[in-house]
């Protein structure tokens, strides 16, 4: 059998792969055109089919230019793929993009180096092979290894850490067939049949994983959306009030006590009308990031319009609630907004109550008693804690 047939046989196969994947990835972003990094995924896509087209015609005069413009296409196509699983899991930065551009000018150096003054078959594929490796590393790492991740990613993750260890084997058994300069049966068997195969499979599922796991995350941006303040990152009234009916029903269940704080900026209208509301939405923000700091990650968060926020402190009594109370009150008066002639001091009075929940504890009453505790505060001189009482009705 002809050994440069049976490569161009596997590499059909290849091609074909490439161009399944990339009908899948266009019929999609037909409808999602300006999705940045389902574009990014897409080019690279058509860049690596690009390149197993060109690879097709190596053989007879254009041998050696098809070898160098294949590889060197192919090398920039999985950067760019590697590129979009990056902007995919939030991680692509202006680091990264120079240590990408890096990484392809040395593999497209080193491989012409093999190319020019050691063209032999086993190298090439060696170093092609292990090219590519370096490329998808950082992505495969972040989606295995990282934090807080779907099923969904991980299962990527593994799919591509696959792809790594066909690679790898390309690699080991390309530096153990004999050298030469074209390969023969053998190696066309163990180089590129099994290999290519396998990696024509993986690449159409990793494109239509690619298309699930976007939509997965751009799900999970929507619902962040529905569920937060987007100036303050807290909880929206909507969503705190859901979580919170949760809650109650837990802690009842367990009969333990919650608290529940309600807060406002003292005169947040003067700062508005004073400095702007520039600078009154540089105080939200800034109070949200120190509360963050402040309270534990069993706790919900949330701004309810305006100034004014709530914060559900299971599990904590009286006592535990009122120190908490007190140190969330002390950290805001002790912030500070630099402004360009005088820094900008700011305080919060905040409306405390405890209670122990049951079944018929109403979340609204729960509100309107925090709220008349507020008011107390406000009575009080602002800048305090006064703790209020639960009423059943009102």
């Amino acid at each position: 059998m002809n050994v440069l047939l049976d490569v161009k046989m596997f590499l059909s196969f290849l091609v074909t792969g490439n161009l399944v994947t990339v009908m899948l990835i266009g019929a999609y972003l037909w409808h999602h055109k300006d999705d940045d990094t389902l574009n990014t995924f897409f080019y690279a896509k058509c860049i690596q089919t690009i390149a197993w087209i060109i690879a097709i015609f190596r053989g007879g005069p254009f041998d050696f230019a098809a070898v160098s413009l294949a590889n060197s296409v192919l090398f920039i196509g999985y950067s760019i793929e590697s590129i979009a699983l990056l902007k995919l899991l939030r991680y692509y930065t202006k680091s990264i993009r120079i240590l990408y551009l890096w990484i392809t000018i040395l593999n497209i150096l080193g491989f012409h180096l093999i190319l020019f003054f050691n063209n032999q078959f086993n190298y090439r594929v060696a170093f092609a092979s292990i090219g590519i490796v370096a490329l998808l590393v950082v992505p495969i790492l972040r989606m295995i290894r990282g934090k807080r991740l779907s099923l969904l990613m991980r299962l990527m993750g593994y799919l591509y850490l696959f792809i790594i260890l066909i690679l790898l084997v390309r690699a080991l058994v390309a530096l153990l067939i004999n050298h030469s300069s074209e390969p023969g049966p053998i190696a066309v068997l163990l180089a590129y049949g099994f290999v290519f195969i396998t990696l024509n499979l993986t690449m159409i599922l990793g494109g239509t994983g690619f298309i699930l796991l976007l939509k997965e995350m751009t799900d999970k941006e929507l619902v962040r959306l529905a569920n937060y303040d987007d100036l303050t990152k807290t909880l929206n009234r909507r969503a705190f009030f859901e979580q919170t009916k949760q809650c109650l029903d837990q802690y009842a269940k367990k009969k333990l006590k919650v608290s529940f704080l309600l807060f406002d900026v003292d005169r947040f209208k003067c700062i508005n009308d004073t400095h702007g509301h520039d600078i009154g939405d540089r105080v939200l923000r800034d109070l949200s990031k120190r509360i963050y700091r402040q309270i534990g990650p069993d706790n919900l968060f949330s701004r309810f319009g305006g100034d004014e926020f709530a914060i559900l402190m299971p599990g904590l009594d009286e006592e535990q609630s009122t120190a908490s109370a007190e140190r969330i009150r002390a950290e805001i008066a002790g912030a500070e907004i630099h402004l360009p002639d005088k820094p900008l001091n700011y305080t919060i009075s905040i409306g405390l109550l405890t209670l122990l929940p049951d079944r018929y504890t109403d979340i609204e009453n729960l509100y309107i008693s925090c709220d008349n505790a507020l008011y107390g505060a406000k009575k009080s001189g602002k800048n305090s804690v006064y703790r209020g009482q639960y009423q059943d009705e009102y």
